[in-house]
């Protein structure tokens, strides 16, 4: 239905999860979460889903959380981390179809998918600075996982968007298309995916996962602390005004 917030729509053996708010740049709130949430959930439980993809509806992929849903709710209002966790552990492999801007939570939404296909135009980048707000530790480990530390530092310290030619070259896409085949270019690898031995690839993801579940397993429960800190001062309530606002933000270091 066109006003679903997630549109679900089923193909053979694949699954499509269109974030459905274009008026908003498919930024992600608190509705969006439960739909995918609700999503992610029948393709844990249907054998016959092989793949999903992720793309979003209109100009953009997604542009982050909503704001004006964050300083309604506050930080721990819209349960963003349920379902990258959620997305992260999915059975089958997933594929984001990222167009236009994928910002904030909608890289990092686009990051805990398996596989990212971009097209031509797309904008990728990380955000949070420039609001004082912190991601949680495990979207920090998600980054490092994928890119490396040296390109995370670039991405979260610079808060500037990349284009697709320098995300291609870190490792934050697997492949650039046309824009005008993204579309094509995700269903054909959700076809391919779909096509091999379904237990081979459920059990090659859960192996992938495993390798790396220790890689960067270290106690982090002073950071969460930080993190909780950072995200619930007042330099984090002025960047959300100050966006909100269309205005430069005073930061204070409190």
């Amino acid at each position: 239905m066109a006003d679903e917030v997630v549109r679900i729509e089923r193909s053979e053996n694949h699954l499509t999860l269109t974030l459905n708010r274009p008026e908003k740049r498919n930024a992600i709130n608190r509705a969006m979460t439960e739909a995918l949430d609700q999503a992610l959930a029948v393709v844990e439980n249907d054998r016959e889903i092989r793949a999903v993809i992720i793309r979003g509806e209109g100009r953009g992929f997604c542009s982050g959380l909503d704001l004006r849903d964050l300083e309604q709710t506050g930080a721990g209002g819209i349960p963003f981390d349920k379902v990258i966790s959620r997305l992260g552990a999915c059975p089958v492999p997933t594929i984001a179809a990222i167009h236009g801007e994928a910002l904030t939570g909608g890289l990092v939404l686009a990051l805990f998918c398996d596989l990212r296909i971009a097209g031509a135009g797309a904008r990728l980048g990380m955000t949070p600075a420039r609001i004082g707000y912190l991601p949680t530790y495990w979207i920090f480990r998600k980054f490092v996982e994928v890119v490396g530390p040296a390109n995370a530092a670039e991405i979260l310290y610079l808060a500037d968007p990349v284009d697709t030619a320098r995300a291609r070259e870190m490792g934050l896409v697997h492949k650039v298309v046309p824009d005008a085949e993204l579309d094509a270019a995700a269903v054909a690898w959700a076809t391919r995916i779909a096509g091999n031995a379904p237990l081979s690839i459920r059990a090659m993801k859960r192996t992938l996962a495993r390798v790396m579940s220790q890689a960067f397993e270290v106690e982090h429960q002073d950071l969460d602390e930080l993190g909780a800190q950072v995200r619930s001062s007042k330099d984090a309530k002025e960047g959300v005004r100050a966006f909100l606002e269309k205005r430069k933000p005073v930061w204070r270091g409190e």
